[in-house]
């Protein structure tokens, strides 16, 4: 499930042990132009609310069906665009495509806070796994999964299992301003971000630690930081602009498997990168295509916010044609 979500789930507990009852919304299906994957949370105590699933548009509708006394059920599918509104007419999302959603019902039970404590667990932890909710009793379980799922959602008229993969994560090789940008932005949307250097002389350049909302450096070979790490929903960043980082880091990662490998420098720093890797590990050219470099989308980034930017839009625009 995407990090972002995390949230929704907190909030949730915080509700359900202040003895107020909850209304869950998971997208099950889409169709068309839906803003929001399947999986992604909504939710509210029917005063505040809180997550996504359309971008904006489907909430406050959900929300008005909510105080008019709506979804008194346990557990119910609802198509957004099968219903009317208000005024009788046809419901339509503005970009033209539909949702369907899972809406629970969950009253504040030891049951229920103990279901998404664990779901909480799981997903704080990056576990694969898969979430069962009966739609005839609303019982839910979940279970831990070996890898990530193929299916995203498996039905039937009794019950429906949401399953969730691994996070997208960014291994980023050595701290500098652009290093930072890309983790704060990252985290942001959801990402696990996780940051190695060699260079212990650097700490002090290093300030977005954990106890500060970020996250804190590995201090490791960056060539076993991205052998420990790096996967197929992977992302290896080379940001350092130092070789003793970013060309140790990258040699293992071309031996491994991940959705985008990218470094930072100049036209000329990646041909003399090129070279050098060439020369030291006898890569071939259709090896070191693989290289994103200069890395980010050419945008006209100058900052390093800027170049921040550029990096996650290619990272995400990356992502969004990969199967896994």
């Amino acid at each position: 499930m995407q990090l972002t979500d995390l949230s929704v789930l907190k909030q949730l507990k915080h509700w359900l042990a202040d003895s107020q009852p909850v209304w869950l919304c998971t997208i099950v299906s889409t169709y068309g132009s839906a803003p929001r994957p399947v999986g992604s949370l909504f939710a509210s105590n029917g005063k505040q609310r809180v997550g996504s699933i359309s971008g904006g548009c489907l909430e406050q509708a959900f929300f008005e069906k909510l105080v008019a006394g709506d979804f008194q059920q346990q557990a119910v599918l609802f198509d957004y665009n099968s219903q009317l509104n208000r005024s009788g007419q046809p419901s339509e999302l503005p970009c033209g495509g539909s949702i369907e959603l899972l809406v629970e019902r969950l009253e504040p039970s030891h049951d229920n806070i103990n279901h998404i404590s664990q779901w909480l667990k799981l997903a704080e932890h990056y576990h694969p796994f898969e979430r069962t909710i009966n739609l005839g009793t609303a019982a839910h379980g979940l279970i831990t999964l070996s890898d990530s799922p193929k299916k995203e959602v498996e039905r039937s008229a009794e019950a429906v299992s949401l399953r969730y993969a691994q996070v997208w994560s960014i291994l980023l090789l050595g701290i500098s301003q652009v290093s930072e940008h890309v983790a704060r932005i990252a985290l942001s949307a959801g990402y696990q971000v996780r940051i190695c250097d060699n260079r212990e002389e650097m700490a002090d350049a290093w300030n977005y630690t954990a106890d500060q909302g970020g996250i804190d450096i590995e201090w490791t070979d960056p060539g076993l930081f991205v052998e420990k790490h790096s996967g197929p929903r992977s992302a290896v960043l080379a940001l350092a602009h130092d070789p003793r980082v970013d060309d140790i880091g990258l040699m293992t990662a071309f031996g491994l498997p991940s959705y985008y490998l990218g470094a930072m420098g100049s036209q000329a720093t990646t041909r003399k990168r090129r070279e050098r890797l060439q020369r030291i590990c006898q890569f071939d050219d259709a090896t070191l295509d693989r290289l994103h470099a200069p890395i980010g989308l050419d945008i006209g980034s100058k900052t390093p916010v800027e170049i921040a930017i550029s990096i996650m839009a290619a990272l995400i625009q990356a992502k969004s044609k990969t199967v896994v």
